[in-house]
């Protein structure tokens, strides 16, 4: 049998993430043994492992990356998940075909050595005016001091994963937010290339998009490079794997 590479879904916070577990878990690429529930806040659910949204935040936690503006180099998150390492094993050998958690803009490279293959990332991407709104709406804030620390958020993020892709020559493709609600034939057919499998898209649903935005300047050059990952060559079709599948569903 051949075994499918795993699928790793991250991007910054309120960038569809949810959509894409969902579309990857009812594709029969499981998202996870113990999901976490769906609440009044994501009534679809939020396609995340428990467990290792738990160690993701104790990593995070552990190097104060869960504070506003925090900062944290690579070598620290990676020793931070030290004291972790036989929960991350027991974990990654157990690990279904995909994980989703935004937290691996930061966990990334800490998960790497347990892993028994390497993982094919997909990065989500939404325009960080968006995500400023949704966020602002999905906490109650109104304040300018918040909005500065979702656009630094932002920023850190795609920057950090696009080093650590890079540094590990990992695979990976981008899935814009906008693109995916508006259908877009061509984000539509790379991201069923790069898992290997087809996709119900009916699992899409547009009017839970509550904010548009352009992405500003300032923002331009680094969102541009995060649009490019996938786009350099066509990833071969790779066979589904027969463990740990989610089973059959239609998609609501």
């Amino acid at each position: 049998m051949v075994i499918s590479p795993m699928f790793l879904i991250t991007g910054s916070g309120r960038s569809g993430t949810s959509v894409v577990g969902k579309l990857l878990h009812h594709a029969g690429l499981s998202a996870g043994h113990d999901l976490i529930e769906a609440d009044e806040s994501n009534a679809d659910g939020y396609f995340e492992e428990r467990a290792v949204i738990k160690l993701n935040d104790c990593i995070l936690r552990d190097t104060r990356l869960n504070e506003r503006y925090a900062t944290a180099s690579r070598e620290q998150v990676v020793e931070a998940a030290v004291p972790y390492a036989e929960e991350m094993r027991a974990l990654a050998e157990a690990a279904t075909p995909a994980w989703k958690d935004p937290r691996f803009c930061w966990t990334l490279e800490a998960w790497l050595p347990f892993l028994s293959e390497r993982p094919r990332i997909i990065v989500c991407l939404r325009s960080p005016q968006e995500v400023v709104a949704s966020t602002m709406r999905y906490y109650g804030l109104v304040d300018r001091e918040s909005v500065r620390a979702v656009e630094h958020l932002w920023r850190s993020q795609y920057e950090r994963l696009l080093e650590v892709i890079g540094a590990h020559a990992l695979g990976a493709t981008c899935v814009e937010y906008a693109a995916l609600h508006d259908g877009d034939e061509d984000t539509r057919e790379r991201l069923e290339r790069f898992i290997g499998t087809s996709i119900d898209w009916t699992g899409v649903r547009g009017e839970l998009r509550h904010h548009n935005g352009g992405v500003t300047r300032r923002f331009a050059p680094l969102y541009r490079r995060v649009m490019s990952l996938g786009r350099e060559k066509a990833a071969p079709r790779a066979a589904t794997r027969k463990r740990d599948v989610a089973p059959s569903a239609s998609v609501p």
